[in-house]
């Protein structure tokens, strides 16, 4: 019984307060606000400016509905007649709406990538056919001019003989910083290319752009040098099967690597975190002046 009282006496207090109204919006908010405190104030304006920007997202999403109607008649359809109370729960009702979509949204996301990843492991392991075998740093005469050059040799692994045109990428990358010195693709072969197990194919890498940046690859006492240790160098290299022909079919890699779809999927992931911790209130809100 006592609970029944307290109920409606807030009830009376509510149907006594100033209400908003939508055809005399600026008189209507200026009587509501003349019975509320400055941090009430605050909130009211975080209030108003969360229901304008539910208006745009009707207006975006449900584009038939609201069809012909502008953003304020969207806006204050939604709070004519409503009191300082009811606009504030209105407000973070959409706020709570609005952060589960995000939740349901990253989640959709996260499942998708990984799905993504999973293609893409099994696309990376099936092109994986290729291995570099040896490397050797020469001089050459590169328009009257010596330089250094990268000799690359790459040895197809596969056990049956490999028919099409190939793809491949080579990148030579400062260790310390991966920044990218040379990258360069290129395709080898046509449809009536045939290779067999542990033939080999070489590419030679130009590299002029390092004499600023790389002296001791420019200064070595001697040339050729068989397998050196690139890391001394301060080199990597990468030499990534872009596409081949399997079974008939041409399989390419992904334009993301496993590793970097798992990266994506640790920040939706960590994103979801953050959107569960959220309770979808105006406190929560920084009213910016801009």
């Amino acid at each position: 019984m006592r609970r029944s009282i307290v109920l409606f006496i807030l009830l009376m207090m509510a149907s006594c307060q100033e209400k908003l109204d939508g055809n005399d919006f600026d008189s209507s908010r200026k009587k509501v606000e003349d019975e509320l405190d400055e941090r009430e104030r605050v909130n009211l304006e975080k209030a108003l400016r969360v229901v304008a920007l539910e208006a745009m997202r009707l207006k975006w999403d449900s584009r038939e509905e609201y069809k012909g109607k502008s953003l304020d008649d969207i806006s204050l359809s939604m709070i004519d007649g409503q009191t300082y109370t009811s606009v504030v729960d209105l407000a973070e009702d959409i706020l709570k709406a609005t952060n589960k979509r995000e939740i349901e949204k990253a989640t959709r996301e996260i499942a998708r990538l990984d799905s993504l990843k999973g293609k893409s492991v099994n696309i990376e392991k099936r092109l994986d056919l290729f291995k570099v075998s040896s490397v050797k740093i020469n001089r050459v005469d590169f328009f009257d001019r010596m330089v250094p050059e990268l000799e690359v040799e790459y040895k197809y692994i596969g056990a049956s003989p490999l028919q099409g045109p190939m793809t491949f990428q080579f990148e030579l990358l400062q260790r310390l910083t991966g920044e990218v010195i040379k990258s360069q693709i290129i395709t080898i072969g046509d449809e009536t290319s045939l290779i067999g197990a542990q033939e080999s194919f070489d590419e030679h890498l130009i590299l002029s752009e390092t004499q600023e940046t790389n002296p001791r690859l420019w200064n070595a006492s001697r040339y050729p040098m068989e397998n050196p240790n690139l890391s001394d160098f301060n080199l990597e290299l990468k030499v990534t099967v872009v596409s081949l022909v399997l079974n008939g079919y041409k399989v390419e890699r992904p334009k993301l690597t496993a590793e970097e779809i798992e990266s994506l999927i640790d920040v939706k992931e960590e994103r979801v975190k953050e959107l569960k911790t959220v309770r979808g209130t105006l406190d929560e809100l920084e009213l910016t002046t801009d």
